[in-house]
């Protein structure tokens, strides 16, 4: 699938690549999935959440080891994520997962459907950032939350060096390093993303990370 804004290839060796890089480091989507639960109201035994941009669905097999009972949709415009993504929940004895092919833009689900939304770095690959939050206010439910984890744009260059020299020591892929690097290039800063989310009706209700860390999560409501 070629994506215009990124000016790459996702293919099934960049896919396969990715995962296997992306599998050392288990403890990044676990904590993620933590803070996914804390904002999921107690008065919801078996919450709807979409993992939007799920990959090859790491972040997905953890939300199903802390929510057994939630039912689990993996959205992600790749037809390769998917493959993976379904062979790895299979493994890993993941109840009450779905999937569906879908870009943010057009989100292929019913309106006030989920609980809960989270995405992972997907913002970089958003072609449509106001249209894109638009369609989450949409399929989410009233007071509803959204879990956005996101690369900094304001993160300093040099910085990003020292990234690469990480990912080459771990031994990752040419494809990989350029994959990261390339969703650098197309991340925004937290302000930027704060005034989509208010413009599209949000209330953001807890931010973290500096104005030049790596990267940022931001909480919203849908109100």
């Amino acid at each position: 699938m070629y994506d215009k804004k990124q000016d790459f290839v996702i293919d099934k060796t960049l896919a396969e690549q990715f995962t296997r890089y992306m599998e050392k480091y288990s403890e990044l989507y676990r904590s993620l999935a933590m803070k996914a639960r804390e904002h999921i109201p107690k008065s919801v035994k078996k919450p709807v959440i979409v993992d939007l941009g799920t990959g090859p669905g790491l972040l997905s097999i953890e939300l199903n080891k802390l929510l057994p009972d939630a039912n689990i949709l993996g959205a992600d415009p790749s037809i390769y994520m998917l493959s993976i993504a379904k062979n790895k929940l299979i493994d890993a004895g993941c109840k009450h997962s779905n999937f569906v092919r879908a870009r943010v833009e057009n989100i292929p689900l019913k309106s006030h459907y989920a609980d809960i939304i989270i995405s992972r770095f997907s913002l970089s690959s958003w072609k449509k950032p106001k249209q894109g939050f638009s369609e989450i206010f949409r399929v989410l439910k009233p007071g509803g939350r959204l879990v956005l984890e996101a690369l900094n744009k304001e993160f300093p260059k040099r910085k990003l060096l020292l990234i690469k020299l990480h990912m080459v020591v771990n031994r990752a892929e040419k494809n990989v390093i350029k994959y990261h690097i390339d969703y650098y290039k197309n991340a925004f800063s937290i302000n930027q993303v704060e005034q989509f989310l208010t413009e599209t009706g949000f209330s953001i209700i807890k931010k973290e990370g500096e104005r030049t860390d790596w990267k940022f999560l931001i909480v919203a409501a849908r109100t």
